[in-house]
């Protein structure tokens, strides 16, 4: 997630129009899902027990059967290009009707010293492949045989936010389980991001859901972070159209669901608008604030002069990465409950951006 300390301003008459696409923007039905994972053999992360997790995942909660696991052999000399080829073929299935193909590493990284690029390793550093060798092919490309093809890349390794490149006119999207500075756990430390990626997509199967889109999945896996666990990184890379899943019907379990009370967290960003007196931008943007749906929830929480208009505000997190599809918006921390300082009234908490995407696709499915 980006922690720079500035923004560009942008005209208060920008902003509106990018913030409509943002609320506005629908995501597609899909006529063919195909899950593709992949790891080494030579493993010692669990990365093989992770690849079973996330497999149950897709079918249990999501009804995705088309789920392969395929382990790059210890003797493999080329892995780089044994992806390649496994994925353009499943790539290939896809072509001529709108689809999905997720994308799924789960095993060791590190950042490659001469490109200082994501690149995947074998447990003994012998095998090595480019992040960069799918993303340009699959995720970045414009070819027009795969235009009708989006992509869901989740990465489950060390430094993962280092995968994101600039994107096409497709919605491509990144899961990643952490930022590119940090490090992961594997299943010999303790809990995985694939598993808290699981049980977050069952608390939202519980919930009753029909559709979720990825931004509600990342929502819920901030909401029910470990304080010890890194931060997920929601990249839209593509299109602002968002991706939605169906969910699979399914009675209650013993998972249960997070549900939102009134000290949960949520996040705290700042933009910068211009495009006249600062007192009038400022009224423009309350105004502005009250015309987009309700669970489109944005507060408030501060405004300062400065060359423009600086807003502080606070949303959940599904809001802040569907904000961020269209708009520059800079991440200032994840925050609990009121002001320390001006003592304000804690606010009921409302339903989310993420909510009303899930809820207008369903409304389309009925």
């Amino acid at each position: 997630m980006s922690t720079a300390p500035t923004s560009a301003s942008i005209p208060i008459q920008e902003f509106r129009a990018k913030l409509q696409e943002a609320v506005e923007a629908r995501g597609a039905s899909y006529h063919s899902i195909k899950v593709f994972i992949f790891r080494f053999e030579d493993d010692d992360t669990g990365a093989d027990k992770d690849a079973n997790t996330f497999s149950g995942c897709m079918r249990d909660v999501f009804g995705i059967d088309d789920v392969e696991d395929f382990a790059i052999e210890k003797t493999s000399k080329f892995p780089g290009f044994d992806i390649h080829n496994r994925i353009l073929a499943e790539a290939k299935q896809l072509l001529g009707v709108r689809s999905l193909l997720i994308i799924v590493y789960i095993g060791h990284a590190v950042i490659d010293t001469e490109s200082n690029r994501l690149q995947l390793i074998s447990e003994n550093g012998k095998q090595k492949l480019l992040w960069n060798m799918i993303h340009e092919p699959f995720l970045a490309s414009t070819d027009d045989s795969l235009q009708n093809v989006d992509v869901l890349a989740v990465l489950d390794c060390c430094y993962a936010g280092s995968a994101v490149r600039a994107g096409g006119n497709r919605s491509v999207q990144l899961l990643a389980a952490c930022d590119d500075g940090s490090t992961v756990r594997s299943r010999k430390d303790g809990v995985t991001f694939t598993q808290r990626l699981r049980r977050a997509a069952y608390a939202l199967q519980n919930a009753g859901k029909v559709l979720v889109s990825v931004e509600t999945l990342y929502g819920e896996l901030q909401r029910s972070k470990p304080p010890t666990a890194p931060d997920t990184v929601h990249k839209i890379i593509g299109s602002a159209r968002p991706l939605v899943l169906p969910l699979k019907h399914r009675s209650p379990s013993s998972l249960g669901h997070s549900v939102p009370c009134g000290n949960e967290t949520t996040v705290l960003f700042k933009f910068s608008l211009a495009g006249g007196p600062n007192d009038v931008v400022l009224s423009e943007f309350q105004q502005l604030t009250k015309t987009i749906p309700g669970e489109f929830k944005v507060t408030i929480e501060n405004a300062y002069e400065s060359n423009s208009v600086v807003f502080l505000c606070r949303s959940s997190w599904e809001t802040f990465a569907r904000l961020r599809s269209t708009l520059d918006c800079v991440f200032i921390a994840s925050i609990k409950g009121a002001s320390l300082v001006h003592g304000e009234p804690q606010k009921s908490s409302t339903r989310s951006f993420g909510d009303l995407v899930d809820n207008r696709q369903a409304d389309q499915v009925a």
